[in-house]
């Protein structure tokens, strides 16, 4: 899913010296003082609330998505209608079996996958129980 659009806007258009006399009150808690009316300490209340969800955002993207990694991709579409393509050819005939090969080391049966055959984009990116495969910032690691 991607970003959405916007919705806030500048609460003001201040800067240089301007900006830094907002951000001494600041500093020196003048805002403090709208505590005492009900509907001003509601919303400074809720801006701390959102501020803390942002650096929860900001923690997890910097330490579970970045680097690299990434997250579960999603399912994919519908496929198109059937019948679109043209038919097959005719097949021609079948070549000679070939020999067999030569018996690989112990353990590569032909099914054992290849270290550059194997992807772990879908791996978990929180440690998983013990002896199960996670992806740690784009490190594979065993829990």
């Amino acid at each position: 899913m991607a970003l959405g659009s916007k919705k806030s806007e500048a609460v003001h258009s201040r800067d240089g010296a301007e900006k830094t006399a907002l951000k001494a009150s600041f500093d020196a808690g003048n805002h403090t003082s709208l505590e005492m009316y009900p509907g001003e300490a509601a919303l400074i209340y809720q801006m701390q609330q959102m501020q803390e969800d942002i650096e929860e955002l900001r923690r997890y993207i910097t330490a579970e998505v970045g680097d690299g990694a990434t997250g579960s991709r999603g399912p994919s579409g519908a496929r198109g209608a059937a019948g679109s393509t043209g038919s097959a050819g005719s097949t021609g005939t079948r070549g000679a079996d070939g020999s067999d090969g030569a018996r690989g080391a112990a353990g590569a049966d032909g099914t054992t996958p290849t270290m550059t055959s194997l992807s772990g984009s879908g791996l978990p990116t929180r440690k998983p129980a013990s002896g199960l495969l996670w992806n740690d910032r784009g490190v594979v690691k065993i829990g």
